[in-house]
C-alpha cells in the first residue's frame, strides 16, 4: 500500500512537472482573456479600443506569474490605428485565484507606424499638453517603438516606464520658412530621462547630425542639453534673415560654413523656451560682408563686398551675453590679409578687440595725410566698448609699421559722435610728402590739452584750412577745449620751415574762439596768427614776413615769388555771419595769372603780357578789401601797383556759380604821365616824364567759373578814384 501511494504520488508529481514544463516552454493559446483586457483598457481610457488575436500564455513558476504574449494587435483611438508587433505582459497567479486579471508589467513593440499617429496615441494615453503641440508640428515620419509599462497591484500605471524607439524620415514645421526635415534618430526614455542618439536632420538645405541629445523632465519643465554639428554648407537667406532679426548690423551674405555646437536650454509644457546657452566652434570657409561706409575713408579701393575666408570662430551665447573670437583672412581690395578679433555683447554693451595685419592692401588716414607704403606690412589694433545710450570707449587704437607708429589711448565718444575726451595721441610717421611727423597730444587736466612735437608737416593742414567753408559747424567736441602748442619745427611747404612755434587754441561750442600763435622763419622773420572773440564779434589777424608760402596755394596764381622784404598782412572782422576783411601783400612778383594775361592780350599790351611767361610782373603793393556772407564775396576794392602795370578791381563772386568783376588796368607809363601832368603834385612825386606811352583800358569779367566772358574798352582818362589810390600808394612808399 505504501509503495502504491509513493508510486501514484510520483506519477502525479511527474504529471504536474510535465504540465509545468509544457506550460513554461510551450504554453497555450487562448482568447478567453480578450474581453477582460478590452474592458480593462476601456475602464482606464474610454477613448481607446483594442483588437486582439489569441494570447499565448506561458508559465513563470519561479515568480508565480504567467507570461502572456499576443502578436498583430491593433490599438484604435479617434478613428486611427496603431499596429503593434507584439504585446507582452506578466499576470499574477494570485490575481487569477481571486478571479481578477492583474498585470504588473507590459512590453509593447510597434510595427513601423506614422509618427503623427504614435504621438497622438501617447497624447491620448498620457494626457500630456506638450504632446498636443508636438502632434500639430509633425508633418511626416515613421517610428518603431518598444514600450515597457509597470502597474501596481491596483492596476495603476507607475512612472518607471521605459521607451526605446527609432524614428525615420521625419518632418516638423516650426515656422513657415523653417522646417526640420529628414529627421532620423534612436530614442531611449527611462525615469523621465530622454536620450537621443544617431541624430540626423536637415533644415534649409543644411544637414546636421549629433550623437548626443538629452532631455530631463523636472517638476514643471524640461531641461535639454546636447551636441550638434554640420558639415560645410551654405547658409541660405531664410536662416540668415532669422539671424538678422535678432542681431543688428549683420550684413553677411553667401556664408559657407561648418560648425560644432554644444547647447542647453529649458522649456515648459507650453513650449516656451528659456536659458538658452550655446558654445560653438565655427569654420567659415567663405562669406561676403557688405562694406560699412566708414571704410571708404581709410581703404581707398575697398570693394562693395568684403570677402572673408578660412575664419575659425569660437562663439558663446547665453541670455544677454554673446562672445565671438575669431581669426582668418579678409579681402578689402585685391588681396587677402590676416585678421583676428574678439567681440562680446553683455546686455547692451559691446566689447571689441581686433588685430589686422595688412600687407598688400592700401590704407590711409586723410586727416593727417598718412598713407601706407605699397607692399609694406602694417598692423592695426583696436580695443574698446560701445553702448548705444552712452557711446564709444576706445581703450586703444594703434597703427604700427616699420617706420610709423600712431597710437591713441582712452578715447571717449558720446552717442552723438562727439569727442568727450582722450588721454593721449602719439604720432610718429612719414606722410605722403615723405616728411616725418613726430607729435604728442596729451590731456593735462580735464579739458586742457598740450601738443608737443619736434617736427610737423603742416602743408596739408594749411591747404585744408584755406579750402574749408567758414560757415560749416562740425559738432566734434562735447566740451570746450583749451590747447597749448609747442612745436620745434613746422613745415608749411617744401622749402619754408617755421621754428619754435608756440601758442594757444581755445575752442568754444565747437568753434575756434581764441587763438594766439607765433613762430619764426629763418633770419628771425616772423609769423603771427590771432583770433579774438568778444560780444559775438570774431577778429582774425595773420601776419607773415613771407607771403609766398601762403599766396602760392591759390590755383589762379602760378609762379608767385616774393623778395626778402615781401610780407602778407591780413585782417578780418566777423559778426552775425558777415565778415569784413583786408589783405595786404607787399613787394612780390607773379609769372602767370591766366585772367590777367588774357586782359593784357585783349588790350594789345603784348609786351607786358610777355613778362608773365618770362621774368614775371612785379607788384610793389597789393591791397584787397572784401566782404563775405555765406557763399557770396563782395570785392569792394582790389588794388595792385607795380613798375609795369597797375590794376583796380571791384565786383562779386558767388561761389561755384557766378563771377562778376570790373576794373581798370593801366601801364605804369600812363600812370606816371597822368600824375606828372598834375601841376606841382606831378613835379614833386614823379618829375617830368617823356614818352607817349599807351592808353589804359577798362574791363569786365563775368560768367560761370569755367566759362568766363571778358570784354575790354580803351580809356583816355583815368578815373579820379584810380588816381587817388595811386597817389596814396606813391606817398606811402
Amino acid at each position: 500500500m505504501k509503495k502504491n501511494i509513493i508510486k501514484y504520488s510520483l506519477i502525479v508529481i511527474g504529471i504536474l512537472i510535465s504540465i509545468i514544463i509544457y506550460l513554461s516552454l510551450i504554453g497555450l493559446e487562448t482568447d478567453k482573456f480578450n474581453d477582460t483586457i478590452k474592458n480593462k483598457i476601456s475602464q482606464n481610457n474610454n477613448q481607446l479600443d483594442i483588437q486582439l488575436k489569441k494570447i499565448k500564455l506561458t508559465l513563470d513558476p519561479l515568480n508565480f506569474k504567467i507570461n502572456a504574449k499576443t502578436i498583430g494587435t491593433k490599438l484604435i483611438f479617434q478613428k486611427k490605428k496603431v499596429e503593434l508587433e507584439s504585446i507582452k505582459t506578466k499576470i499574477s497567479l494570485k490575481s487569477l485565484s481571486k478571479n481578477k486579471l492583474v498585470s504588473s508589467n507590459f512590453i509593447i513593440s510597434t510595427r513601423s507606424v506614422l509618427l503623427k499617429d504614435l504621438v497622438g496615441f501617447l497624447r491620448v494615453t498620457t494626457n500630456r499638453t506638450e504632446l498636443f503641440f508636438l502632434e500639430k508640428l509633425i508633418k511626416k515620419g515613421y517610428a518603431i517603438i518598444d514600450l515597457e509599462l509597470n502597474f501596481d497591484e491596483d492596476g495603476n500605471l507607475k512612472k518607471d516606464y521605459k521607451v526605446k524607439g527609432l524614428l525615420k524620415d521625419g518632418k516638423i514645421s516650426l515656422l513657415n520658412d523653417y522646417n526640420l526635415e529628414n529627421i532620423n534618430f534612436s530614442l531611449n526614455i527611462e525615469n523621465d530621462n530622454y536620450n537621443f542618439k544617431e541624430i540626423e536632420f536637415s533644415t534649409n538645405n543644411i544637414d546636421f547630425f549629433s550623437d548626443s541629445l538629452k532631455i530631463k523632465k523636472n517638476e514643471k519643465e524640461f531641461f535639454v542639453e546636447g551636441y550638434i554639428e554640420n558639415k560645410k554648407s551654405i547658409l541660405n537667406d531664410q536662416l540668415l534673415n532669422l539671424i538678422k532679426q535678432n542681431f543688428n548690423n549683420v550684413n553677411f551674405t553667401n556664408i559657407k560654413f561648418a560648425s560644432k555646437n554644444n547647447f542647453s536650454f529649458n522649456f515648459n509644457k507650453k513650449l516656451k523656451f528659456k536659458n538658452l546657452t550655446i558654445a560653438s566652434k565655427i569654420l567659415i570657409d567663405e562669406t561676403e560682408y557688405y562694406k560699412p561706409e566708414i571704410l571708404n575713408d581709410y581703404f581707398s579701393e575697398v570693394k562693395d563686398k568684403i570677402n572673408l575666408k578660412d575664419h575659425k570662430i569660437e562663439a558663446t551665447y547665453k541670455k544677454d551675453y554673446l562672445s565671438i573670437k575669431g581669426t582668418g583672412k579678409i579681402q578689402l581690395e585685391k588681396d587677402f590679409d590676416e585678421i583676428d578679433y574678439s567681440v562680446s555683447k553683455i546686455d547692451d554693451k559691446i566689447n571689441f578687440d581686433s588685430n589686422l595685419i595688412i600687407n598688400k592692401t592700401s590704407f590711409q588716414i586723410k586727416k593727417i595725410d598718412y598713407k601706407k607704403e605699397k607692399n609694406s606690412k602694417l598692423q592695426l589694433t583696436m580695443s574698446g566698448n560701445y553702448e548705444k545710450t552712452k557711446g564709444l570707449v576706445l581703450d586703444q587704437f594703434m597703427i604700427l609699421s616699420k617706420k610709423n607708429k600712431i597710437k591713441l589711448n582712452n578715447l571717449l565718444v558720446d552717442r552723438y559722435k562727439r569727442i568727450i575726451k582722450f588721454d593721449d595721441l602719439n604720432l610718429d610717421f612719414f606722410d605722403t610728402e615723405n616728411k616725418r611727423n613726430k607729435l604728442s597730444l596729451k590731456r593735462i587736466k580735464k579739458n586742457n590739452y598740450e601738443l608737443n612735437g619736434s617736427i610737423f608737416n603742416a602743408n596739408k593742414l594749411i591747404n585744408d584750412l584755406l579750402k574749408s567753408k567758414d560757415d560749416k559747424h562740425y559738432r566734434i567736441f562735447k566740451n570746450n577745449l583749451n590747447l597749448n602748442l609747442n612745436l620745434a619745427e613746422v613745415y608749411i611747404d617744401d622749402s619754408n620751415i617755421l621754428n619754435n612755434l608756440k601758442g594757444n587754441f581755445y575752442i568754444e561750442n565747437n568753434k575756434i574762439s581764441q587763438v594766439n600763435i607765433s613762430a619764426l622763419f629763418d633770419n628771425n622773420e616772423r609769423l603771427t596768427f590771432t583770433i579774438n572773440t568778444n560780444n559775438g564779434e570774431k577778429i582774425t589777424t595773420l601776419f607773415s614776413s613771407r607771403a609766398k608760402p601762403l599766396v602760392k596755394r591759390y590755383k589762379f596764381i602760378k609762379g608767385f615769388e616774393d623778395s626778402q622784404e615781401g610780407y602778407l598782412d591780413f585782417y578780418s572782422s566777423k559778426k552775425d555771419g558777415i565778415s569784413n576783411s583786408k589783405l595786404i601783400i607787399d613787394n612780390f612778383k607773379v609769372k602767370e595769372i591766366p585772367a590777367l594775361a588774357k586782359l593784357l592780350a585783349l588790350a594789345s599790351l603784348q609786351g607786358i603780357a610777355d613778362l608773365l611767361t618770362g621774368e614775371g610782373i612785379r607788384f610793389t603793393d597789393f591791397e584787397m578789401n572784401f566782404t563775405n556772407r555765406n557763399n557770396y564775396m563782395t570785392i569792394e576794392e582790389l588794388y595792385a601797383i607795380g613798375p609795369a602795370i597797375s590794376i583796380l578791381i571791384e565786383g562779386y563772386i558767388e561761389q561755384d556759380n557766378l563771377i562778376s568783376l570790373k576794373g581798370t588796368l593801366v601801364p605804369a607809363t600812363t600812370v606816371n604821365r597822368t600824375i606828372a601832368s598834375i601841376p606841382l603834385i606831378g613835379d614833386l612825386l614823379i618829375g617830368k616824364k617823356v614818352g607817349d606811352g599807351v592808353f589804359g583800358v577798362s574791363f569786365k569779367i563775368k560768367g560761370p567759373p569755367k566759362d568766363l566772358k571778358t570784354t575790354v574798352n580803351p580809356i583816355k582818362t583815368l578815373t579820379p578814384r584810380f588816381i587817388t589810390r595811386t597817389l596814396e600808394k606813391i606817398k606811402k612808399n
